[in-house]
């Protein structure tokens, strides 16, 4: 493999592209929008405060429909279905304008859409597909099959099973692997898994990597509400079940966000691993969070996704802004993202692979976090 500082140098011109389109497309749309009515309500339903990126997702775009003159009912879940049914309800019956719908379960709101739709009452589905209704107009995203696809090809590059440019290196291997997959009630975690699973599974079928639980259905691997605590559970078990008594030693983990990556680490450290003679494994994320970006520095974590929740809000927020103003908002993609119904114009934006060779320059030279919070 190359050297940090090649990586950093290889990396940083397909993480400046992406970043730069995205600001450059987000920049454009906010700069066509003019201030709203502030007698135009527009609810945001956003999934918990429990994961540091919804919080955030929450204030970028509250703070950004502030600044254009909406007012803004924004309300979190706590990831109970039921409380985010009854807060989207009374978004409507209080006469929104607008929802902006971050949801828990993107199956489980499909009676409150019918409502909102009654009351012409535009749905832009944020970050999670709401699926089974005729009733969401629009969709502002990541890249989600992109992010799987980076989540493997950064698995297999820890490995050393493909190089800093993503291409084999002839290693054969075993490496031992186990697999984390997100919630079943997100629509996007089977886009991730499934783009994960595609680029992995070759290396699976050559032996290159092994599975010993294994477990490799997307059913088994699910982790319900994106819970670390549900995965440090499940990681303990297979620990106790498939490598206690053996010579078998996990060399890579993929793990679909930061939150679980953390406790799977924390679950591996508690059995013996982080030493010199027994490595944690090489271990994805996504979310880049602070916790995360911290391990990564410390050369725990080996890799998380960066997904600019400014950039989504911007988006989301010019959707919106659009649909008030009677105007049809800006996509590029109408052909990906089929709800089970019918398929939701989308915008999407562009994820990028951070690890110790590029955090500084992305995240802290892109002002998303300062040199104290990492430290």
């Amino acid at each position: 493999m190359k050297s940090i500082s090649g990586r950093a140098r290889s990396r940083a011109v397909v993480a400046l592209t992406a970043v730069v389109a995205s600001i450059t497309l987000a920049a454009c749309s906010a700069g066509d929008v003019t201030a709203g009515n502030d007698d135009q309500l527009v609810g945001v339903a956003m999934p918990t405060t429990t994961s540091a990126r919804w919080v955030a997702d929450g204030k970028n775009v509250e703070a950004q429909l502030e600044a254009l003159g909406y007012t803004v009912d924004l309300e979190y879940a706590e990831d109970d279905v039921p409380t985010q049914v009854a807060q989207i309800q009374k978004m409507i019956d209080d006469g929104a304008d607008l929802l902006i719908v971050g949801s828990i379960d993107g199956t489980a709101l499909t009676a409150q859409l019918a409502a909102a739709a009654a009351a012409d009452i535009p749905v832009i589905a944020y970050d999670r597909l709401i699926r089974d209704s005729a009733d969401v107009d629009y969709y502002a995203t990541f890249d989600n099959h992109r992010v799987g696809v980076q989540q493997a090809t950064m698995l297999l590059e820890g490995l050393g099973v493909v190089d800093d440019a993503g291409a084999p290196t002839g290693a054969t291997g075993p490496f031992v692997v186990e697999l984390f997959a997100g919630s079943p009630d997100d629509n996007n975690a089977t886009v991730f898994y499934d783009a994960a699973m595609d680029t992995l599974q070759p290396y699976i079928d050559r032996g290159v990597l092994q599975v010993p639980s294994g477990e490799t259905d997307f059913e088994t691997v699910a982790t319900l509400q994106w819970n670390g605590d549900t995965a440090a559970e499940r990681m303990n078990r297979l620990l106790a079940d498939t490598y206690a008594g053996t010579d078998l030693v996990i060399d890579g983990v993929l793990a679909p966000n930061d939150g679980i990556a953390i406790a799977l680490l924390a679950a591996l450290a508690a059995d013996g691993y982080g030493t010199d003679a027994e490595p944690l494994p090489v271990t994805t994320g996504q979310d880049a969070e602070i916790p995360s970006v911290k391990s990564i520095i410390a050369g725990e974590q080996y890799a998380t996704i960066y997904k600019d929740t400014r950039q989504l809000a911007e988006v989301a927020v010019s959707m919106g802004d659009a649909l008030l103003k009677g105007e049809e908002p800006e996509v590029n993609d109408v052909t990906s993202y089929d709800n089970g119904v019918q398929v939701v114009p989308t915008y999407l934006l562009a994820p990028v692979v951070v690890d110790a060779s590029n955090y500084e320059a992305l995240l802290v030279g892109g002002g998303y976090y300062t040199e104290d919070e990492l430290r």
